[in-house]
């Protein structure tokens, strides 16, 4: 096995709690909790020991927040379509024009 993989082997017990793939919006606090930490261990040191750690964990809180943002995009456009359904649907009547109850001058019949 190649050292630096048995190393992470070894230590990876310890790690594997603070540094995960959120799944879940508490996962996503914790982690936001741990990049806020490193940040302040860190602060503008760009040779600390942990600033790769720092933007590990913030690749992963990128990535869930993507993921939620898509996954509320799609909501929202199944909502949207449901009640455009829902509103137009086939038991929608047919409009006449003597159903109006004003006449729209600028439009042209389009």
């Amino acid at each position: 096995m190649v050292p630096e993989i048995q190393t992470a082997q070894d230590i990876w017990p310890q790690l594997a709690p603070i540094v995960f793939v959120p799944r879940t919006e508490n996962d996503y606090q914790q982690l936001s909790i741990l990049q806020d930490e490193l940040k302040t261990i860190i602060g503008e040191s760009e040779n600390h020991p942990l600033v790769s750690l720092m933007e590990v964990v913030g690749a992963l809180i990128e990535k869930y927040e993507l993921e939620q943002a898509s996954m509320e995009r799609e909501a929202w456009y199944g909502l949207s379509l449901r009640m455009l359904a829902r509103a137009y649907g086939n038991d929608e009547p047919e409009y006449t024009a003597d159903m109006l109850k004003w006449v729209n001058p600028d439009y042209e019949g389009k």
